[in-house]
């Protein structure tokens, strides 16, 4: 029987919520968008306690802080902007980065000088730097007005070049190619920024740029000057939820099919050892049904139609970790 989300209190609800796991009933989730006045601060605490490592895999309140922040970014509370960025410097936390990163771009404006201060940070988790560029590059597509301002945020983070051309590297000097520098050149790549074209081309000339991200010099000169606009991809929270419906339900369908051929596996295994009983086998009867066995194993395969999982996917176990830090780590 479906509950009646939209009779709850707001205690009721954020209960909910937190027990939801990692894809909460849409009309839960609708009826906590009509509920700013009443969420909010329940929110802000939710969003304020991220996942407990200690927490076994699948336990629901893995996703209690992300549905916060989903239906904070959703009611851009101002009062969660630090509590998000605060999140970010915690190395603990990159599993909400990624979740978020997208989201907090709907601020605008706003997020702007916490971006640019991760941004320049060396200090913080590698992970968070590397995420920065993305979510800059987000702001100026979704706020044109504020693309000048973005991409000077951008230059501002990579080398300068002197009066002669030559680039002025900081003390002590990075590891190279740099990684770090070529997501920078990338987003300014696809927000069209001539400007930063000398830098971006001594810097790949150099050897300074890591080829893996967007190619060499070549391949910078054609994204730039391609007349493919910059997209936004603001964040809609019924599109996130309806995802993470069709996620989950392909994991289920996956799941269901591996248990079915574990089943056939077993049944295959107790034929071959039924029969090997039954006729008293010799021994090298016995290795042979063995090998039969082993055979018909191997002919049975677990077929995904679900999409293989990254490595920077959320696990399937539905801890809420990554897949890379979780099951994946063997």
């Amino acid at each position: 029987m479906a509950q009646n989300f939209r009779a709850m209190s707001a205690e009721e609800l954020l209960h909910e919520l937190e027990m939801a796991g990692r894809a909460p009933d849409l009309e839960l989730i609708r009826a906590c968008m009509d509920r700013r006045h009443d969420l909010t601060t329940g929110l802000l605490d939710m969003l304020a306690a991220p996942p407990d490592e200690r927490w076994e895999g699948g336990d629901p309140h893995w996703y209690a802080a992300i549905h916060a922040g989903h239906l904070l970014i959703y009611f851009r509370e101002p009062r969660a902007l630090a509590i998000f960025f605060q999140l970010f410097r915690d190395p603990e936390n990159e599993n909400l980065l990624d979740w978020f990163t997208n989201g907090v771009a709907s601020y605008g404006m706003a997020a702007l000088p916490d971006a640019r201060a991760l941004l320049n940070d060396e200090t913080i988790p590698e992970h968070t730097r590397f995420s920065m560029p993305d979510l800059l590059q987000e702001i100026a597509a979704e706020f044109p007005t504020e693309r000048a301002q973005v991409a000077d945020i951008l230059r501002a983070a990579l080398p300068a070049l002197d009066a002669e051309g030559k680039i002025l590297i900081p003390k002590p000097r990075p590891e190279k190619p740099n990684m770090f520098w070529a997501f920078i050149a990338l987003a300014l790549t696809k927000m069209h920024d001539f400007r930063s074209r000398p830098q971006i081309e001594k810097l790949f000339r150099d050897g300074w740029l890591d080829e893996s991200v967007m190619g060499d010099v070549h391949d910078y000169l054609k994204l730039l000057m391609n007349d493919t606009p910059l997209t936004a991809q603001p964040f809609n929270i019924i599109a996130t939820y309806e995802r993470l419906q069709r996620d989950a339900q392909q994991e289920q369908e996956w799941e269901a099919k591996r248990l079915e051929v574990l089943a056939q596996q077993e049944k295959i295994k107790t034929r071959a050892t039924a029969e090997t009983t039954a006729h008293d086998a010799t021994a090298e009867d016995a290795s042979n049904k063995t090998s039969e066995a082993q055979s018909a194993l191997t002919e049975q395969t677990i077929r995904r139609d679900a999409p293989k999982v990254g490595r920077n996917d959320p696990c399937p176990c539905g801890s809420g970790r990554k897949y890379k830090h979780c099951h994946g780590k063997s």
